[in-house]
């Protein structure tokens, strides 16, 4: 019944889709039994059940975490988590194209602030931890001086990795035309004793591409590939956004392959139009290591797991 509640509210007003969806995820009034799917991996170190979980932008806060990490997934990202609270773009937001499986996002990176963030942190990871899932919390700043502050702080918690989300179109390309000042933050970030990804965007020139794969592949950072694309969407309050789900999968894949043949050894999260349960172990085979979902997720909740499961159990069960 709940699960299509969730489909229903995909031809509502957007906003009102995101914010009844996140309520009924709260709620607790989902059942996550009988997800998940065994492929057990080791990342870093640790053995985690499966390579597949929720790539940043859903959980902004981690409210959502306690019921996420339920789902049978093997990792979860948090955030994108600002240093100051900030509300976001005006209204509206968000853009579905349910026939195309993609949406227009400008959030403009809402977030309570990361000292608020931190509060509920070790709770979080917790949660995780019982279900052993791998935490990543993403974080964007819009100085070098943001970043170093917030991975100071957060360097003492419990948690796995750190994303440096550098590609948000809230950013207006900042981090990516200033190349001296991104090489900055990513030179001062080494001392970080945790996992660090980068998060790439997409719709970058080839040699911005080779500039950052070369320099992650130099100080042992992986790669989150990739971001939304950025494009013109006038029903969009701000007039642009990010365009996500699956006409972006092609790209991804692409970028994904171009860094192993670039010759980076490093962590891939792949993610970027994974709607289907074929495309995971597609992503898998040119060279990703985790693969994240988001956009399905927006279209279907924590159901999109459950699908997702089945039919990549049917994909592995037919390649053997």
């Amino acid at each position: 019944m709940v699960q299509r509640v969730l489909k229903l509210l995909n031809y509502l007003p957007p906003e009102f889709t995101y914010e009844t969806s996140h309520i009924l995820i709260k709620s607790g009034v989902i059942n996550y039994r009988n997800y998940g799917i065994d492929m057990p991996i080791e990342i870093n170190g640790r053995l985690i059940k499966n390579p597949i979980g929720l790539g940043a932008g859903i959980d902004k806060d981690g409210f959502l975490t306690p019921r996420i990490v339920r789902t049978g997934i093997g990792f979860i990202t948090i955030g994108s988590v600002t240093l100051k609270p900030r509300t976001g773009n005006p209204k509206p937001r968000i853009i579905k194209y349910p026939g195309l499986k993609a949406m227009v996002n400008a959030m403009g990176l809402p977030s309570r602030g990361f000292l608020d963030f931190l509060v509920r942190l070790p709770g979080l990871v917790k949660e995780a931890r019982k279900l052993g899932v791998y935490v990543i919390v993403s974080l964007a700043g819009f100085s070098i001086g943001e970043f170093l502050y917030m991975l100071d702080r957060i360097r003492v918690y419990d948690i796995d990795a750190v994303e440096l989300n550098i590609s948000s179109p809230t950013y207006h390309g900042s981090w990516l035309t200033d190349r001296k000042y991104l090489g900055d933050l990513l030179r001062l970030i080494e001392y970080f004793p945790k996992a660090l990804f980068v998060k790439l965007p997409l719709g970058a020139d080839m040699d911005f591409y080779r500039w950052i794969v070369d320099i992650a592949n130099k100080r042992g950072y992986g790669l989150t590939i990739a971001n939304t694309l950025p494009i013109r969407e006038s029903r969009i309050s701000v007039g642009y956004g990010g365009l996500s789900g699956y006409p972006i999968y092609p790209l991804v894949k692409a970028l994904i392959s171009k860094a192993r043949k670039w010759g980076f050894g490093d962590l891939i999260i792949g993610l970027g139009g994974v709607m289907y349960g074929w495309q995971i172990l597609d992503l898998m085979r040119n060279g990703a290591n985790l693969v994240g979902v988001v956009t399905a997720f927006g279209f279907e909740g924590p159901f999109a797991f459950g699908r997702l499961f089945r039919e990549l159990s049917m994909e592995v069960g037919e390649r053997h």
